[in-house]
């Protein structure tokens, strides 16, 4: 099937907006990097004295994350990798050491969100020494009925899991902004039709699952205690997780800071993203936020 051009994908999508994608592709090209048999892109930006390895929730790729990059990268050394069909977030988390080898950089800030927030959990169990500061977002821990669910569901053909993804960003991003609710309903068009194959598509569903299927592989429980370098970001009407697999995760890391949004549903950083930023932005410049309890 002939891929849909970009120029028709975007048509209902503000000029402004648009040129801001492409110039951002024409800007941050994709690295590539083999390692264990593995092909990795990621996109490296930024000449800050830190480094900041953003990682992508469920369907992104590594460009997804651009509006952070562009943000950051003004203050940070800012790496933003695509997931390959691997299957195994062992094979992820070791892949995400050999980009941080390849780049020479010895201990990192790590950002993610949904399922990247999954592999940065697992991540930071695995090489503690490589980082710095912590933010996890939009994530819990899964109990066995959830996963049951979810087995069920990523066995489903590509075809459903693709309408139901369409329905399901647009109910998310139903109270952002019209530009914003624009934008993102044909980029995720384009991850769909463009930037990825079914095989990408399901890879990502595999690692969620691996992560959870293996909790002693991945100490998914092991408490991680760092004072004031861990920051989670939550919301209560998540639908993603259930508040008591929230509360796991919290759990998992004791005296972590935790701000949560009352309303913002899986993606508050879209829908309250100037609150979202300065949380953000206030941890990874002083580690001491207001905390928040909705």
């Amino acid at each position: 099937m002939k891929a849909v051009s970009f120029d028709l994908l975007y048509k209902d999508v503000p000029v402004e907006q648009r040129e801001r994608l492409q110039t951002f592709r024409a800007t941050h090209p994709y690295q590539t990097l083999h390692a264990d048999g593995v092909s990795w892109e990621y996109i490296v930006s930024g000449e800050g004295s830190q480094a900041m390895l953003l990682l992508g929730g469920g369907l992104s790729v590594g460009e997804t994350s651009f509006q952070n990059i562009l943000r950051l990268e003004k203050r940070f050394r800012v790496f933003s990798p695509s997931y390959p069909p691997v299957g195994k977030v062992r094979r992820v988390v070791d892949g995400l050491a050999a980009i941080l080898d390849r780049e020479k950089i010895k201990r990192t800030n790590i950002f993610g969100h949904s399922l990247g927030a999954g592999i940065a959990h697992a991540f930071v169990r695995a090489y503690p020494e490589r980082v710095n500061k912590l933010v996890l977002d939009g994530f819990g821990l899964y109990n066995a009925s959830s996963l049951r669910a979810a087995k069920f569901f990523f066995k489903l053909p590509a075809a459903w899991l693709k309408g139901y993804y369409r329905r399901r960003f647009g109910t998310l991003l139903a109270s952002a902004d019209e530009a914003t609710r624009a934008f993102y309903q044909a980029y995720v068009e384009e991850l769909f039709t463009r930037l990825h194959t079914n095989e990408t598509l399901m890879g990502q569903m595999k690692l969620l699952l691996d992560f959870f299927d293996h909790p002693d592989e991945y100490r998914i429980y092991q408490p991680v205690e760092r004072p004031g370098q861990i920051l989670l970001i939550l919301a209560e009407d998540d639908r993603g997780f259930k508040s008591t697999e929230r509360e796991a995760l919290i759990a998992s890391y004791p005296g972590a800071q935790v701000y949560s949004f009352p309303s913002g549903g899986h993606l508050s950083g879209f829908t309250h993203p100037e609150e979202f930023n300065g949380v953000l932005d206030g941890f990874l410049e002083t580690s001491t936020i207001k905390q928040q309890v909705g």
